[in-house]
């Protein structure tokens, strides 16, 4: 990279301030290098200065010193005798001299000696002693010499030589402080802009380089790198330079105060000239969510989306009490619009779906294809659970470096419709305008709807214009959200046409809070107590706090799920050694892989599986011939790979599994009595095998599921997941604290957030790759799993021992037999379906109130003039 990159038409003031005087006093503009190659390359030819010089000196190279100083000698006092000393020589040689022009020769003469001296080898040798001479050792004192007027001359070239530097990167630094858009901020790029400044500003680059570190710590140093520093440096001198160069400034102001810099701080980070000021940050920030907005509605028309929302809770602090003002606690909705860029896939139809549902509603599913289903899914997902009990076992620490990890017969089974990967195919969201509504309620979703739909532009007049008019959205949210959206349908049936109707939408749950509502069943179904094993010792022998009752807050979610993992791997463990007969994992790494694949497929038919259960609690069977502990044992293992069946599929994004795991956490919901989701997997399954157009069924499954925010691989997680993550942006991660942390401000800063998300990485890629990664690194667990191993060991968990008896209160219910009972599924399916099916308006009156009260009354006024008449006609005819 040239410095010549940096112009434009050669002029190295281009995009410079009309107002930027930047030249010192008697600053020359050096020659372009191309011209100084061409002068240097003369002066070295036959005849030249500098081959007269060479000649000279290899001559003298002959003599004496005593010779030299003689002819030295005889210069001096020759120069004397003209009233000329070295002096006044040098002085007059040095351009001071106006040379009559009648005196061609003599000028040629002086031009000639000068040129010899300006570019001979010897020259930097001669500045070099006339500022230090030499001495001998330890001998004598050394004369100060030229070195003070030198020292100042060389600042003073050296201060305007990196003034012409800084001239010519300023445009590299050039951005409006008002121009603040995503795409240019993220333009932003430290390994690109850092070789452009070595390149442009050699000599300020040099310099800072020997300022920060000394040469021994250069040598020293392998890992850290300065010049991050340096060019932070060299843009803070160009702001303070003009505002216009603020490119990096910017950048690092939404940074900062994306990552929680207080104001404070900010203003003493603006004093440096590291920031812009606090009042352009929340500018900017406005700023940035105009343009998010913009972006989103430009997204909404060319592409197809879906969207979601759910609750927000606040906490706002007063610290000076008022009657009028107080700390509280206060309710709002954040939605958020995904948007789906794959213009292959036709978007829903609203009408053909209508008319599919019309026909379909009153053919409910029934508990007998149920059945069927969950018979048909069965052999997929008996091969994923010999893959989990495989993968336990390979990702032991023991098993770290086998050389038949790779082997075909330990592979991972084929996915059933997996997800793509990939950048291109990363969930692109857009976050609503936050607003201070309770969604919890009917009224309230009825509300928060019709607040998005202004949001985003969709008022009825656009909104039954094509394509929107045949268009469906779904909407995706917890189960509190799709009921009262359900319920705001029902009671809206009659209205005067399908905008009022919300026919529009199409609610589904999402995955996140039904992996939620299966850890809760799992808690009240296994909390148990040390005797039975259950969760509870886990928990004690593990040392988890907060986890012996259920919370949808805090950390909950990923403590008990991590616990759980954890217990499951501790009892597969310890089946392995039993089921193979050894005491030690590490004796298994002797099997072949298929070896071990039998003894997979033993330790789920014989320890996590229906079928062992049945055989374990045959009716004629004495009670002394069971075992209660065994039998628990196995049914747990069994309840566990489906948890760990459902996490995983949902983490590497293979939705087909998702939809075979259906029957199997109806069945969990239905047995554990937790109906409401039991009544969303029945709406679900509906849709999916019955009233859903196959669009429409593929566009749910593939794009309203799972999201993918970097597109890497096994990075899935659930809609609602995301929307929960936009929460804890808003209430924490961009927090907006402080007395003007009001609604009306969270709402204008709320559509910023994916941009302020985006810029916080960006910059911690490009400043800390070096440093720290962007999470935090989680501790081992191997000792837990290994003691809690040793406790199932102990205890013989996974023995069949006859005669070993709980007592009632630590017996623990079958959901997984009792959700499956077929008069029971049914039953709950019949109630299901009786409240569901209702009648509805298909009328599209779209007239607004005014002209429906003036068409009622002109129909009234119609009929009471021919009541009147009809009389009078009687009358006449009698």
């Amino acid at each position: 990279m040239q410095a010549s990159d940096f112009l434009d038409n050669g002029d190295p003031f281009f995009n410079l301030d009309d107002d930027d005087n930047e030249y010192h006093d008697g600053e020359v503009e050096p020659l372009p290098p191309e011209a100084q190659m061409h002068v240097d390359n003369s002066f070295k030819t036959a005849g030249g200065p500098l081959a007269r010089t060479t000649l000279f000196m290899s001559h003298l190279s002959t003599l004496t010193n005593a010779d030299i100083a003689l002819k030295m000698a005889s210069i001096i006092e020759h120069m004397a005798s003209l009233q000329m000393d070295v002096t006044t020589f040098l002085h007059f040689l040095s351009w001071n001299l106006k040379v009559p022009v009648d005196m061609k020769h003599e000028e040629g003469t002086i031009r000639y000696a000068r040129t010899a001296l300006m570019h001979s080898e010897q020259l930097p040798g001669i500045l070099k002693n006339w500022h230090k001479p030499p001495r001998p050792h330890s001998w004598g004192v050394r004369t100060t010499a030229a070195r003070n007027a030198m020292d100042d001359w060389a600042l003073e070239n050296v201060t305007a030589r990196i003034n012409r530097e800084m001239r010519l990167f300023a445009p590299q630094l050039l951005s409006p402080p008002q121009d603040i858009t995503e795409e240019s901020l993220l333009a932003t790029r430290l390994k690109d802009d850092i070789p452009a400044m070595q390149a442009t500003q050699p000599t300020f680059w040099k310099l800072m380089h020997s300022l920060s570190c000394t040469p021994l710590q250069a040598k020293r140093n392998k890992y850290k790198s300065h010049e991050p520093r340096i060019f932070i440096i060299g843009a803070m001198l160009h702001y303070g330079r003009s505002h216009h160069r603020c490119r990096y400034q910017k950048f690092l102001s939404i940074y900062l105060k994306a990552s929680g810099l207080a104001a404070k701080a900010n203003d003493t980070t603006h004093l440096f000239g590291l920031t812009m000021s606090q009042k352009w940050i929340y500018k900017g920030i406005e700023q940035l969510s105009d343009s998010n907005r913009q972006r989103m509605m430009d997204d909404i028309i060319r592409y197809l989306w879906f969207g979601g929302h759910d609750n927000l809770n606040l906490a706002f602090k007063i610290y000076e009490q008022r009657a009028n003002k107080q700390s509280h606690f206060d309710n709002g909705t954040a939605g958020t619009i995904y948007i789906v860029k794959d213009t292959s896939v036709p978007p829903p139809n609203r009408i053909a779906y209508m008319e599919q549902r019309a026909r379909e509603c009153k053919n409910p599913i029934t508990a007998l294809e149920i059945f069927l289903k969950a018979r048909h899914f069965g052999p997929r997902l008996y091969e994923q659970r010999i893959h989990i009990v495989l993968s336990i076992l390979l990702e032991a620490p023991e098993f770290t470096d086998w050389e038949h990890k790779a082997d075909a017969a330990l592979a991972c089974p084929t996915p059933v419709q997996q997800l793509p990967i990939g950048l291109e195919h990363a969930t692109v969201q857009h976050v609503l305008d936050t607003v201070h509504m309770e969604e919890g309620t009917q009224e309230g979703n009825r509300q928060v709807i019709d607040e998005w739909k202004r949001q985003l532009g969709l008022t009825d007049v656009k909104a039954r214009q094509e394509p929107m008019a045949n268009r469906l959205i779904v909407w995706v949210g917890d189960q509190l959200t799709t009921i009262q959206l359900r319920f705001v349908k029902r009671d809206r049936v009659f209205d005067l046409n399908f905008i009022q109707r919300f026919e529009q939408f199409l609610e589904i749950f999402g995955w996140f809070h039904a992996q939620i509502a299966q850890e809760f069943s799992m808690h009240k179904q296994y909390l148990g107590s040390s005797e039975n094993l259950g969760l509870k010792h886990a928990f004690e022998n593990l040392n988890r706090k907060g986890l012996n009752t259920t919370s949808v807050q805090g950390n909950f979610h990923y403590t008990f799920r991590e616990a759980l993992r954890h217990t499951a791997e501790a009892r597969f463990r310890d089946v392995w050694t039993v089921a193979a007969g050894v005491e030690e994992l590490a004796e298994l790494r002797q099997r072949t892989p298929q070896e071990l694949r039998d003894l997979a497929c033993k330790v789920v038919d014989e320890y996590a599986s229906t079928e062992a259960l049945v055989k374990l609690r045959q009716p004629d069977k004495s009670r002394s011939a069971q075992d209660d502990l065994f039998d628990l044992s196995v049914q747990f293992n069994r309840d566990t790979l489906d948890f760990l069946d459902l996490d995983d599929c949902i983490r590497t994004g293979d939705v087909g599994r998702m939809e075979y795991l259906l029957p199997r956490l109806l069945f969990r919901f239905h047995g554990g009595g937790n109906h409401k989701y039991a009544h969303e997997l029945l709406e679900l399954m509906q849709g999916l095998w019955r009233e859903w157009p196959d669009d429409l069924k593929s566009f749910v499954m593939r794009f309203c599921w799972l999201a993918n925010t970097t597109g890497k691989k096994n990075s899935f997680l659930a809609f609602d997941m995301v929307q929960e993550h936009n929460i804890r942006d808003i209430k924490v991660t961009f927090a907006t604290l402080g007395p003007y942390a009001t609604w009306d401000y969270i709402k204008r800063m709320s559509a910023s957030i994916p941009t302020q998300r985006k810029i916080k990485h960006h910059v911690e890629r490009e400043f800390n790759h070096f440093c720290r990664g962007l999470s935090h690194t989680s501790p081992s667990h191997h000792e837990d799993v290994v003691k809690l191993q040793g406790k199932y060991h102990e205890a013989k968990a996974h023995v069949f021992k006859p005669g070993r008896h709980l007592t009632s209160n630590n017996k623990v219910k079958d959901v997984m037999a009792l959700g499956s009972n077929p008069k029971t599924l049914q039953a709950m399916i019949d109630r299901w379906t009786e409240r569901r099916l209702t009648e509805k308006s298909d009328k599209e009156i779209f007239d607004d109130v005014d002209t429906l009260v003036q068409r009622y009354k002109d129909s009234m006024s119609v009929r009471a003039n021919k009541t009147h008449t009809e009389p009078s006609t009687s009358v006449a005819q009698n």
